[in-house]
């Protein structure tokens, strides 16, 4: 939906997007916390998230925070799977450009995988598809590591 604000003669916009939760009655009142996996695969850490990426979920350790750990003992491919992920708000945005600039940074590559429909369209709403490699598959996120 987008709206104004009008303050005299200046103006406000506001968009707000709204997406139906798929209903599921073992769901209800649960929301999935998020949980992350971590393996390697062709010398990639792959991160497999899983669940809602939000600020209320706030666990010990950030997806940034697990980034910045692969960083530092050298790893500089990173991988974020997001094939189980239901659902993000700003703060989960925040975390993965974080990730990203902190991967940049330092000279390695951050990319993005599995993406639904509805969250590639915060990523499009957001411009961060201009800046985030994003695929389709796991599989050809992980030959664009060895192809630049």
């Amino acid at each position: 939906m987008l709206s104004h604000y009008g303050k005299r003669n200046a103006y406000i916009w506001e968009l707000r997007l709204t997406f139906p939760r798929p209903f599921d009655k073992k769901l209800i009142g649960k929301a999935k916390a998020m949980m992350i996996n971590r393996r390697d695969k062709n010398n990639v850490v792959i991160f497999d998230i899983e669940g809602e990426i939000k600020r209320s979920d706030i666990t010990d350790v950030t997806l940034h925070q697990l980034v910045k750990e692969q960083l530092e003992v050298g790893k500089k491919h990173i991988l974020l799977n997001f094939e189980k992920v239901e659902f993000i708000d700003s703060f989960g945005v925040g975390e993965i450009l974080a990730s990203y600039i902190s991967t940049h940074n330092l000279g390695g590559k951050l990319k993005l995988a599995r993406i639904s429909k509805k969250l590639f369209l915060i990523f499009q709403v957001t411009m961060l598809t201009k800046v985030l490699d994003i695929h389709e598959e796991e599989d050809s996120a992980l030959q664009s590591f060895f192809k630049d």
